[in-house]
């Protein structure tokens, strides 16, 4: 059953994890672009791709969470905007709440490929479930690179499109998500 919450803001923990997973999945999105140029000489070499790991699994968990709380808890309805935008914002939605989920999915994929687990911060390993093929993790790779670089985009346009609200617009759309 979902809960009615207040209809002018979001919950304290959806606006929690939307802003620890925004900060996350822009840190997540430098360091990825930031290690495939990472010389084999560098001394971020190995540190840099593992704790990028780590905090995509901790993605992936926040993820869970957001996505369980949003079936819990319903938005707050989107009242002045037009059609088009709330199809976008639906959309754009739907982009994020699946990246959440599938580019750490691939990350692992090709991470485990060779039957390796992976190692979250040096603390504790995630195993790998089966070996796959080199042809799969060669499509997991690709997935993960072009997901990312479209996420990139998509989380750009999101926060257009909440400073054009709040700016241009002068609506509640930005607000809502903020303390």
């Amino acid at each position: 059953m979902t809960a009615q919450i207040n209809k002018k803001s979001y919950s304290f923990s959806t606006k929690l994890l939307h802003w620890v997973i925004a900060g996350h999945m822009i840190g997540l999105i430098v360091s990825g672009w930031w290690i495939v140029e990472l010389s084999f000489y560098s001394s971020w070499y190995y540190l840099a791709p593992t704790l990028h790991k780590s905090f995509g699994a901790v993605v992936f968990l926040m993820g869970l969470l957001l996505l369980l709380n949003k079936f819990r808890k319903r938005p707050p309805p989107l009242e002045s905007h037009t059609k088009l935008e709330k199809l976008a914002s639906k959309f754009a939605h739907l982009l994020l709440f699946a990246s959440l989920l599938t580019i750490p999915i691939t990350g692992y994929i090709f991470t485990t490929f060779t039957g390796q687990s992976v190692l979250i911060f040096n603390i504790f390993a995630i195993p790998a479930v089966v070996v796959i093929s080199q042809k799969v993790r060669d499509l997991a790779i690709e997935f993960h690179v072009y997901a990312s670089y479209g996420i990139a985009v998509v989380v750009f346009v999101h926060a257009g499109g909440a400073l054009k609200h709040h700016f241009l617009d002068k609506d509640r759309t930005l607000r809502r998500m903020l303390w």
